[in-house]
């Protein structure tokens, strides 16, 4: 089999390094005169590592190369450390360490690995021909090659791609990027073995170093991304002018313009990406690489990417065998979307935060960026998404035990109801909310709850509530005393989520107690992390427990609104202790505690122990909440705070004197050995506790109306709500 490849950067030739380890011919048209010392600098991580040693090809990139042990971010105005991390732990875990180096020094070592006569340069591809039984490749100057397939890896603006789906424009993100070298002797050395962030106001920059300290031609990579309206000229082109470089960053702190002074040109590019393709070829010829999913790069994992491309290309090919190759790139594509989209919404995630101007959402991001580190010191989980993956095992997997290891893993629900629930919480955000960050996902989040779960239902009647300077809305009409008031906290991981849209459950609960509801508008993570919400929580039940003196009051809530509602009655049980030790026998009114508290899926362990395993399980396939996304929301609440805290993580407190307590969680959700554990504890504390596993359903199923667990976890409230409002 013979397969000709379009394109001799970093997926071209891996991939043909690939092919003839699999027993495949492979020819690579590049279409420059000469491999010269063209780009700049790039990091391989470990996922990129494992397949470049296994082509063979990671030799003269690791003679050359930097060795980067130090991951820091700082502000960019006042040089002020934000983080700082060691990736010692990082190499150990992953197997590899992370190195920095020069593009040219790439392509040299995947070109050391293949014979002369695979690579032929100076042959631009500007059209093909398939048919039943091969590939006609036409090259510029009339010459015509063929071969029974083609792969086109021939980047951002492929060729190969035009010519199979047309053109298409790719997204501009507004952002250009000012790339220069400077040479080592002139940076000090307290940038050695590090790889810097300095991020400012809808800017940052990044300092590297690209070949090792002992390496005669040993430089930094400096690179400025700024916005596209601040660089003024014709063309994006090398120039020794740095007029709008300098005044882009005219605010930056002395130690940055240190550096600058000693860069003396840099090539401008600007930053775009293209939508995930639905297709990725034709019957014989497929893309790779930027070619089928250019990125910002800002995951870093530009060429890791096309790495791992090129390994599972040849084993597909290989696997089939010949006669399948149709087979082979359908499987090839099928195995490498997910996580390449994947890919293209973190790096634009990651090209948000460092982007952001807004005072508010910088204090936010570093706040979040400080809350990883405390929950993730050996990077931050999408790092270990990335880096844990080994490109070499996944592509030797068997079609069967591949599926079996997707992130998301098919719908294991049994019923059809529990099957429609797991599918909308899988599709309840698009790839354009989660790339917008929190603040996408909260949007995402609202419109899935409006348009999804309560498409056609009537507004629930809610009246708005000052509660002591935290806003709630009052579902159902206030009765006189006793009837009993449910104080329902929504979920949404501490992001997302607000009183307007967890009214109708807050309904359903109120009419199921026999009373009504009362919903505060709890302020959101991160730009409030811990203890805001908590304090609007506890305003809006003090403000109840004053205005109904003789009501009971429910507390109920679902995933973080769980965690509130715990940590809700913590605080309270604290306030009662410190009025009895100061007044001791003295007759005065006591802190009045819930009659009882109800929660469906808690979130109330955010040191997330039973999600620091990298196995496979509800951790990794629960459709919305996974491991990842988590610790993610975890870290956006907790910023500075110390996560084992007893009001931060209730289930870690010491629960005796609690509420009756009333648990509902789905058994194969990733919250549910939580769950499950403060069950136990709040029974070992004396506890009065109803813990209702149900089985075969998803995370916070008490949202689907249509779901028949929804209707036996509300009658099951109703009763106990009875039970804890007329007990005494």
């Amino acid at each position: 089999m013979r397969v000709i490849i379009a394109g001799g950067g970093t997926g071209g030739l891996a991939a043909a390094i690939a092919l003839r380890k699999a027993g495949i011919e492979p020819l690579v048209l590049e279409q420059a005169p000469a491999f010269t010392a063209i780009g700049a600098g790039l990091g391989l991580y470990a996922n990129a590592m494992k397949a470049l040693s296994y082509l063979g090809a990671d030799a003269y990139w690791r003679q050359t190369a930097a060795r980067i042990d130090i991951a820091e971010q700082r502000g960019l105005g006042d040089d002020q450390v934000i983080t700082s991390s060691s990736l010692e732990p990082r190499a150990a875990r992953y197997g590899e360490p992370y190195y920095c180096g020069h593009r040219a020094d790439l392509l040299t070592s995947l070109l050391m690995a293949l014979p002369p006569e695979c690579v032929r340069a100076g042959s631009r591809v500007v059209g093909f021909e398939e048919s039943r039984h091969d590939v006609r490749v036409e090259l510029e100057d009339g010459q015509e090659v063929r071969g029974d397939l083609m792969v086109g890896a021939d980047g951002l603006r492929s060729a190969t791609r035009k010519l199979l789906m047309g053109e298409r424009d790719a997204r501009f993100t507004d952002v250009v990027v000012w790339r220069g070298l400077i040479p080592r002797a002139k940076v000090p050395a307290r940038y050695d073995a590090k790889i810097m962030s300095w991020y400012g106001p809808r800017r940052h920059v990044l300092l590297y170093p690209l070949r090792h300290d002992r390496h005669p031609d040993s430089v930094y990579s400096l690179s400025a991304f700024v916005p596209a309206t601040e660089v003024h000229r014709e063309s994006w082109t090398a120039s020794g002018d740095l007029a709008d470089l300098h005044a882009s960053l005219a605010d930056a702190c002395p130690a940055m313009h240190e550096l600058l002074a000693e860069m003396n040109q840099s090539l401008i590019t600007g930053i775009y990406f293209r939508d995930p393709l639905e297709t990725w070829g034709s019957d014989r010829v497929v893309l790779l690489g930027d070619a089928a999913h250019p990125a910002p790069p800002s995951a870093g994992q530009g060429a890791g990417m096309a790495l791992e491309d090129a390994v599972m290309l040849a084993a597909c090919l290989h696997r089939a065998g010949r006669g399948n190759e149709r087979a082979a790139l359908r499987e090839y594509v099928f195995r490498r979307q997910s996580r390449t989209k994947r890919m293209l919404e973190s790096s634009r995630v990651n090209l948000r935060n460092s982007q952001t101007s807004d005072p508010v959402q910088v204090r936010a991001r570093n706040g979040y960026y400080r809350g990883l580190e405390r929950l993730s010191p050996s990077g931050p989980p999408m790092q270990e998404w990335l880096l844990a993956h080994d490109p070499v095992a996944a592509a030797q997997q068997s079609p069967a035990e591949f599926e079996r290891h997707l992130v998301v893993a098919g719908n294991p629900m049994r019923r059809p109801q529990a099957r429609r629930a797991f599918d909308l919480w899988r599709a309840a955000l698009t790839g354009e909310h989660r790339a917008a960050g929190w603040l996408g996902e909260r949007q995402g989040y609202a419109d899935f709850v409006r348009d999804k779960l309560h498409p056609s239902e009537r507004k629930v009647p809610a009246a708005e509530v000052n509660c002591g300077g935290t806003r709630a809305l009052r579902v159902g009409r206030a009765a006189r005393d006793p009837a009993p008031v449910v104080l329902h906290l929504h979920g949404g991981g501490y992001v997302m989520g607000s009183a307007e849209l967890a009214a109708p459950l807050a309904g359903r609960l109120a009419e199921a107690a026999g009373g009504w509801a009362l919903v505060p508008d709890y302020r959101l993570a991160p730009e409030h992390p811990f203890p805001a919400a908590l304090g609007d929580v506890v305003a809006a039940y003090r403000w109840l427990a004053q205005h109904y003196p003789q009501a009971p009051i429910l507390v109920s809530g679902e995933c973080a609104g769980g965690g509130l509602a715990l940590s809700l009655a913590l605080a309270l049980r604290a306030a009662e202790q410190d009025r009895a030790a100061e007044q001791g026998n003295a007759a005065g009114p006591g802190t009045r505690m819930p009659a009882g508290i109800h929660v469906v899926s808690p979130f109330c362990d955010l040191t997330l122990p039973d999600l620091r395993s990298a196995d496979v399980g509800a951790g990794d396939s629960d459709p919305w909440f996974n491991r990842i996304a988590l610790i993610q929301l975890a870290a956006c609440y907790i910023h500075d705070a110390d996560p084992s805290q007893a009001l931060v993580s209730p289930l870690r407190a010491e629960l005796s004197g609690l509420p009756p307590l009333l648990i509902q969680a789905a058994e194969p959700e990733a919250l549910f050995p939580s769950a499950e554990r403060l069950a136990g504890r709040c029974r070992d504390a004396g506890v009065a506790v109803t813990f209702s596993p149900v089985a075969d359903t998803v995370h916070s199923f008490i949202l689907f109306d249509f779901l028949p667990e929804t209707d036996a976890a509300l009658a099951e409230f109703a009763a106990f709500a009875h039970a804890v409002c007329t007990s005494g």
